[in-house]
This record gives C-alpha cells, structure tokens and sequence, in this order.
C-alpha cells in the first residue's frame, strides 16, 4: 500500500512539473512587456489618469484592460484600449 501511494505521489509531482512551466508562459504573454508599460502609462496619463491597477490583455485580445484607473478627483474606472495605438475603447465608472 505504502508504494502505491509513494508511485501515485511520484506521478502528481512529475505531471506538476511538466504542467506549471508550459502554462507560465501564458500569463507572462498577457502582461505588457516593460516597452509597452512605458507607452500604456504615458497614454493613461495624457488621459488625465493618476494611477491604475492591473494592466493587462484578456483572452489574447487586441485590447489592454486597465482595472481601477484613477483621476486627480477620486473618480475610478476599468478602461479598454486598443494595442496598436492605445486609443481609448471603452471607459466604465466603478462604484
């Protein structure tokens, strides 16, 4: 019994192992490299934003999705623009 679970053992750990580094680069690819933070940041700021959370692609998408973006007076909003030349899409207001 003892070496049926250390072999079951033994096989979770080896498909962990192969598992987790071929699905890491999936969530490196949606965050914007540092080049395109840069871009993505000044273009928030021309915006009239002053901070922001999470910025990142959904699904593989042609858009970066900016959570909790901020104006200097408190106001705070999800964006999507575009990635090409960062255009707003669309602005919704959060609670």
């Amino acid at each position: 019994m003892r070496m049926r679970l250390a072999a079951l053992a033994s096989g979770w750990i080896l498909v962990a192992t192969l598992v987790v580094p071929a699905a890491a680069p999936l969530a490196v690819e949606d965050r914007p490299s540092p080049e395109e933070r840069v871009k993505i940041e000044t273009a928030l700021r021309n915006m009239g934003f002053v901070r922001w959370g999470e910025i990142e692609r959904e699904d593989g998408s042609r858009a970066w999705e900016v959570d909790d973006a901020r104006t200097a007076d408190g106001r705070q909003y999800d964006l999507r623009l575009a990635a090409d030349d960062l255009r707003e899409l669309w602005r919704r207001e959060d609670d």
